[in-house]
């Protein structure tokens, strides 16, 4: 009787253990999937992104207006930018450029102003950004980013800016893939 009961409770605990580990498993499977259907969204809007900087005009002695020409051959839903002024020795280093390196007034990014088309575009604050690889980019006090109109047809973005002496600007895309904003472009002005 005894060795009929310990047989039975080997039987459950076996079973038990492969359900666990089955689920695990399938867990650890979908997690997988969904990472890299996230990647693979963000790798095909960034491969059909085209950003092209047309020309800058001197609207007074400090101030300068770029246009920048903005179009995806893969994707026509929203992207969102931001635009801030980095070093410009960063240009020339291999150091990813991050809002982290964004020039600031007590404690706040300074942003150009910005326009797409001829209006200001809807903005919103946002703490976490990642790459495209969905590396973390920045995690910190929240980074402005504007919002463009579906791309159905190339959008110019105006910026006009005043750059602290030594400094340029970067304008870095994103998408909104299940609530990440994963960049999908950069350009450095």
């Amino acid at each position: 009787m005894e060795n009929s009961i310990s047989t039975m409770l080997l039987l459950i605990a076996t079973l038990v253990i492969g359900i666990v580990a089955t689920g695990l498993a399938a867990f650890y499977a979908s997690n997988q999937y969904n990472i890299s259907s996230l990647q693979s969204q963000a790798e095909n809007i960034a491969n059909g992104l085209y950003i092209s900087v047309g020309n800058t005009v001197n609207t007074t002695v400090n101030t300068q207006t770029t246009f920048v020409t903005v179009y995806d051959f893969s994707y026509q839903g929203q992207l969102y930018f931001t635009a801030f002024y980095v070093p410009s020795v960063i240009k020339n280093s291999s150091s990813e450029i991050t809002p982290q390196f964004a020039y600031t007034v007590n404690g706040q990014i300074v942003y150009p102003e910005v326009t797409v088309g001829n209006s200001i575009p809807p903005n919103l604050s946002v703490n976490i950004l990642y790459y495209t690889d969905l590396n973390l980019m920045y995690q910190g006090s929240p980074v402005t980013l504007w919002q463009t109109p579906s791309l159905t047809s190339p959008l110019e973005i105006s910026l006009t800016m005043s750059p602290p002496q030594g400094y340029s600007v970067i304008l870095l895309f994103f998408a909104k893939i299940q609530n990440k904003y994963i960049e999908v472009g950069y350009i450095l002005l």
